[in-house]
């Protein structure tokens, strides 16, 4: 038996939906959730069909309560309205989750970049004692062995930090970190515009209007 909702349905989905605007948004993302759990539910019936071992009636009838749960999850998401007194808020709540998502991978990505250095320098390490020269002197310090690793350790992260998948790696982890501090000021305003609250922004208007309105009577005083 093979899998029918494959790559090409997904593609023609995505196709079909590629567009602009919130509700278009929010399709595409039901539309791609709903062929995971169709996927795992077609897994699960063409493994009770071949009755493979360790699957009892009870963990199927589990398995499949779990995939309910997860599709009225997903249409109770869908059906979210974007509008009314608590829009602003909910789609800069939205736009934060979707930042804190990119700075995440972001971060993901220069960490799997670090973690090579950090695997380089021990195979650097490996390799300086294995292949040291019959003319150097041996190691008979933890000192002479902690200095041998801290010259594998620089050399290896500086090859990564030089290279341009480093440099990319920053620059989208900086660009990322930027917009999700951004987007969380944003978050914190619209709700205190929510609950009639004085807004970061509006704080600052008054203190610029406060400094003026001082400057302007010191040059009066100053007549």
């Amino acid at each position: 038996m093979t899998d029918p909702l494959g790559e090409a349905q997904q593609e023609f989905l995505r196709q079909a939906l590629d567009g602009g605007g919130e509700a278009v948004r929010r399709i595409r993302e039901f539309g791609e959730d709903y062929l995971g759990i169709a996927r795992e539910l077609w897994k699960l019936v063409e493994s009770r069909a071949a009755s493979e071992p360790g699957v009892s009636p009870q963990a199927f009838r589990a398995s499949l309560d779990h995939l309910h749960d997860g599709l009225k999850e997903k249409f109770e998401r869908l059906h979210v309205p974007v509008f009314g007194p608590l829009q602003a808020q909910q789609q800069a709540t939205e736009q934060l989750m979707a930042a804190t998502l990119r700075w995440q991978r972001a971060s993901s990505r220069l960490g799997e970049l670090l973690s090579a250095a950090a695997t380089a320098a021990v195979e650097n390490l490996v390799v300086a004692l294995a292949n040291a020269p019959a003319t150097a002197p041996p190691i008979t310090s933890l000192r002479q062995l902690h200095d041998l690793w801290v010259d594998c350790g620089e050399r290896a992260y500086g090859e990564v930090a030089h290279s341009d998948d480093f440099a990319a790696a920053q620059c989208k982890l900086l660009s990322a970190m930027v917009e999700m501090r951004f987007e969380q000021r944003r978050v914190i305003e619209e709700w205190a515009r929510a609950f009639n609250l004085p807004t970061r922004a509006e704080i600052d208007a008054i203190h610029g209007r406060l400094h003026e309105l001082a400057r302007v009577l010191r040059e009066e005083l100053k007549r």
